[in-house]
């Protein structure tokens, strides 16, 4: 009886794995309800560090990811970049690889990487998980995301659908590389 109580107090006292929620400074889209609800259940499995207002590559590289086995990237999106800022800036795209290759190197080695924004599923993703190298997984979209359009299926280990919504067709759109 004594073990089992043993091993119920350090189950209890270990440290949970770290997730790291990016969010950008314009689109109130990201900024509902539905985000929010997205938060608390990764809160329910994952130490949730939730950085919000992230406008810039210089601002996203300088986060603390260390370790993180989630890393949640949040913006608007197109086939070959990420926008943080607004939709005539891109903030990641191609000439980001090298940054990305260091960034995503901090994170734990079978980290999952979601890229919660529309179309980066038909391009940019392919360079994130090159970059992110072959035991990372990434998820991205390849059609336009409603907002509420990102389901978590599973959280250990974690599996999301995203439904698009494409021209009022919705559809799964899920990339998983």
């Amino acid at each position: 009886m004594f073990i089992f109580f043993l091993l119920l107090a350090l189950h209890r006292d270990s440290p949970r794995d770290r997730a790291v929620l990016v969010y950008p400074k314009f689109g109130r889209v990201f900024y509902t309800s539905h985000q929010h609800a997205l938060q608390e259940a990764i809160a329910q499995r994952y130490d949730t560090r939730v950085h919000e207002q992230i406008a810039t590559d210089d601002a996203l590289f300088a986060l603390d990811v260390d370790g993180a086995k989630l890393l949640v990237l949040s913006a608007h999106g197109d086939p070959f970049s990420m926008y943080f800022a607004g939709r005539n800036e891109r903030s990641l795209d191609s000439t980001d690889r090298q940054r990305l290759e260091t960034f995503f190197a901090r994170l734990d080695p079978e980290a999952t990487i979601v890229l919660q924004s529309c179309h980066t599923g038909r391009g940019f993703a392919h360079l994130v998980k090159e970059a992110a190298g072959p035991t990372r997984h990434v998820i991205a979209a390849r059609g336009e995301i409603p907002r509420d359009g990102l389901t978590i299926d599973s959280l250990s280990p974690l599996d999301v659908t995203i439904q698009c919504d494409d021209d009022g067709k919705r559809w799964d759109c899920t990339l998983k590389l």
